[in-house]
């Protein structure tokens, strides 16, 4: 994807684009947002980076990611050195209709 389009999740909560990162310098970027498949749907997941780098620095092209974060997540702590920042991640509506379709729960409405 290129840099331009990238879409990238701070120590703050907020959900940011490229463009917009020098607006940030005193954040941490904690990963970014990326699309995968979930149960045949396109679903927005939060790429977590095993290292969190600075906001006022350009990112990494090919970041070490340790997990897809695609549901709830609390306490998604900053590692960056000595900032104690925790935000937490929510599902999107297709991650959440994947969710319920893995779940069985469509099939369950629509035969009622």
């Amino acid at each position: 994807m290129p840099a331009a389009d990238r879409r990238f999740f701070l120590c703050t909560g907020q959900c940011v684009e490229y463009k917009d990162l020098y607006k940030y310098p005193q954040s941490h970027i904690l990963g970014e947002l990326r699309y995968v498949t979930d149960e045949g749907r396109r679903v927005t997941a939060l790429a977590l980076y095993e290292i969190p780098v600075s906001a006022a620095v350009v990112p990494p092209l090919k970041p070490s990611i340790i997990v897809h974060i695609v549901g709830d997540a609390r306490m998604i702590r900053c590692r960056f050195a000595d900032c104690a920042r925790s935000e937490r991640w929510e599902i999107g509506k297709a991650g959440f209709l994947a969710l319920m379709d893995r779940m069985g729960y469509q099939n369950r409405i629509k035969k009622q």
